[in-house]
């Protein structure tokens, strides 16, 4: 059995569902804990009876982890989210007896094959982290971190638990939207787990985490409708910056980053995706903030975008 939590809320509903559901067709038993950040993403759900998902409401997880309704009051409502990170997984551990090792997941992860080799590669380690594995052209964006937020393992040992308190702590004190003293938001403190703790395995597979930030640096193939990374199946494509611009139509943004939106990405990987936010989704889905960006930045960069998604077309139309 797996078990594997995120967080969202009404905003992104449709994202943790097709999450589920991209679990489920993969197979293999697994329990994904769907921790609702707002009482309407919370009070659909009970209602919807998610299959293999356990559901928690914010309003449990800030009763049983201390710091957190402190936290909220002062810091915006997107690093409120980047701080419960930690928190979500530390809640299962301590709430659920059964659960030995808990995989955290962003709600804009999509399975296309079961992830089962990642815990092959994982093995008895305590942590398991991901790195972003940059495109040179998205290379300057590590300062924001080395590794991704978006799967990271922990095991219920004493290295595991050390590691996730001490996440959880840090995240509590300090979890911003802005670069400071080497921190930024939940994701640069996992910069220094490598060196700070034993048994830490920084997973490689280039399958794991395809995302729009380093898919520049593979050869992807299909055979049969099944999406080859550099020869292997992919396993999971990370749908951050992908934005909904009208009722059918969303871009997936890859002209940022000078990627030919080929038939094979968006047929077999962004197509399927956003079929499934259709089906699912209550309201019109709001794209994650560009991070990196002031208002003044965004504005002189705007012509450049607009000639890059001429040369580079990167709308989906749902027909």
């Amino acid at each position: 059995m797996r078990y594997y939590c995120t967080h969202f809320d009404i905003n992104y509903i449709a994202h943790a569902l097709s999450l589920n559901e991209s679990l489920i067709k993969c197979g293999g038993e697994f329990t994904l804990f769907m921790f609702c950040m707002d009482d309407d993403s919370y009070d659909h759900l009970v209602k919807f009876k998610p299959v293999k998902a356990i559901l928690v409401s914010y309003r449990e997880l800030e009763i049983e982890v201390r710091g957190l309704r402190e936290a909220k009051g002062n810091r915006s409502r997107i690093e409120y989210f980047y701080t419960c990170s930690p928190a979500i997984c530390y809640y299962t551990f301590i709430k659920f007896e059964g659960v030995d090792l808990i995989t955290y997941l962003d709600s804009d992860i999509y399975f296309f094959n079961s992830p089962e080799s990642l815990f092959i590669e994982l093995g008895n380690s305590s942590i398991g982290i991901i790195e972003h594995n940059f495109h040179w052209l998205t290379k300057r964006n590590i300062v924001y971190g080395k590794f991704n937020v978006g799967w990271i393992n922990f095991r219920k040992d004493e290295i595991g638990l050390i590691c996730l308190k001490n996440w959880l702590n840090d995240c509590i004190k300090w979890c911003y939207q802005r670069l400071e003293d080497n921190k930024y938001a939940d994701q640069k403190y996992l910069d220094y787990w490598p060196c700070t703790y034993d048994n830490v395995c920084i997973l490689k597979k280039v399958t794991a985490n395809l995302a729009i930030w380093n898919i520049g640096n593979y050869k992807l193939t299909c055979n049969e409708n099944q999406i080859f990374v550099n020869g292997e199946e992919l396993i999971f494509y990370h749908f951050a910056n992908l934005k909904q611009i009208g009722e059918v139509e969303f871009t997936s943004d890859l002209s940022r980053v000078f990627v030919k939106s080929t038939q094979l990405i968006h047929n077999l990987i962004y197509l399927p995706y956003v079929n499934s936010l259709l089906k699912h989704q209550l309201y019109k889905i709001r794209s994650k903030a560009d991070l990196s960006e002031t208002f003044l930045i965004s504005l002189i960069k705007k012509p450049s975008r607009q000639i890059r998604k001429w040369i580079f077309p990167d709308k989906i139309i749902v027909k």
